[in-house]
């Protein structure tokens, strides 16, 4: 029997979390329609509490799993949590958010990881959200049409999912057949951008940011040192900030907003595998 929804993700900006609690909420909401018994309803911010010990989900679970794309992959200590995440004939929903340049090589990870920890993937999708690094690209994503496509996405979900309703998970798994997701299975470590950010003078050595930073790339002793060879430009500290002391700035910065503002103004549109 399906019991719970559980939107799983890790969202340094916030992007990836809206996105993905839609998504579960939807999900739930037209589960709930369709089982007799109420559909349980939770949300595990991996950013906030890190998957530290191996954690199994059972099969009355379905696990929303929404990571970011940073340089065409997920963040690497993202697929370190998931290798401790197991799945107990578990469904799985899976989904990036990227910032209308290209989400590269990021969904096919994200799927093959997670279906090798034994989670069946029901669906899996690429959405848009604003570019964490560079605002002014799709800055107003996800915008109506983007909401449209993820609620079409959720019903759609729901839809194949609805015949495991009421019924043994265990029996049915086999039917699930692989999701033709696009990219290559990454056999690299994933690249750094070299732009991080830096702490300007409305720093008031608060310390939030060297306490989210997911890769402790913020010095213990003062934080307006970044580690550049730890940092994963994945903006975490930027938005934790209360003064907004914290940006991606210098010239190096400036001239590659300049470039890559009219390399990806064209718009890209959600795509998903069912």
């Amino acid at each position: 029997m399906i019991r719970n929804v559980v939107g799983m993700f890790f969202s340094p900006s916030g992007e990836t979390a809206k996105i993905t609690r839609k998504i579960t909420t939807e999900l739930s909401e037209r589960l709930d329609e369709l089982c007799i018994d109420p559909i349980g309803r939770s949300f595990v911010d991996l950013l906030k509490d890190p998957i530290k010990e191996d954690r199994t989900l059972d099969s009355e679970t379905i696990v929303v799993m929404g990571m970011p794309v940073l340089s065409g992959r997920i963040p690497e200590v993202c697929t370190e949590m998931l290798k401790k995440l197991h799945g107990n004939d578990t469904l799985a929903i899976v989904l990036v958010s990227y910032g209308n340049n290209t989400y590269g090589d990021a969904l096919k990870e994200l799927y093959c990881t997670v279906c090798d920890q034994n989670f069946g993937v029901v669906s899996a999708g690429a959405f848009i959200a604003r570019n964490p690094m560079f605002g002014t690209i799709a800055e107003d994503r996800p915008d109506a049409y983007d909401l449209q496509q993820i609620i079409e996405f959720s019903r759609v979900s729901a839809n194949k999912i609805r015949r495991f309703c009421g019924t043994e998970i265990q029996g049915m798994k086999a039917r699930l057949a692989p999701l033709n997701v696009k990219g290559d299975l990454p056999s690299r470590k994933p690249s750094r951008f070299p732009i991080h950010p830096v702490a300007g003078s409305a720093c008031t050595n608060c310390g939030r940011c060297r306490d989210i930073c997911p890769v402790g790339a913020i010095n213990m002793d003062d934080p307006r040192k970044v580690d550049g060879k730890k940092c994963i430009s994945c903006s975490a500290c930027i938005a934790a900030c209360p003064e907004g002391a914290m940006s991606y700035a210098g010239p190096l910065y400036a001239a590659s907003r300049v470039a890559l503002e009219r390399l990806y103004n064209k718009r890209q549109d959600p795509e998903w595998f069912i």
